[in-house]
């Protein structure tokens, strides 16, 4: 059996992705609204939060992400 490298990517986006879930539920941020895509070496959040500072938040603990060089932050204000 080869390996497959797309599989192998998949699995590693997938790890990456937990990792942000988990670091956003131990963050004081309401986490329960936003929304994670990994691929590859960027991250992108969508969905909502409650503050402009709790969108900041966000993206610079997604950021701080090992593997993660960019963050693309669509999410959106929630007032």
């Amino acid at each position: 059996m080869k390996n497959n490298p797309e599989l192998k990517s998949d699995l590693i986006d997938t790890k990456k992705q937990k990792d942000i879930k988990i670091a956003l539920r131990q963050s004081f941020i309401n986490h329960c609204d936003i929304n994670i895509k990994v691929s590859g070496t960027a991250a992108t959040l969508s969905g909502k939060t409650i503050s402009l500072h709790q969108k900041e938040e966000a993206e610079n603990i997604v950021a701080k992400t090992p593997g993660i060089w960019h963050v693309n932050n669509e999410l959106k204000l929630n007032f």
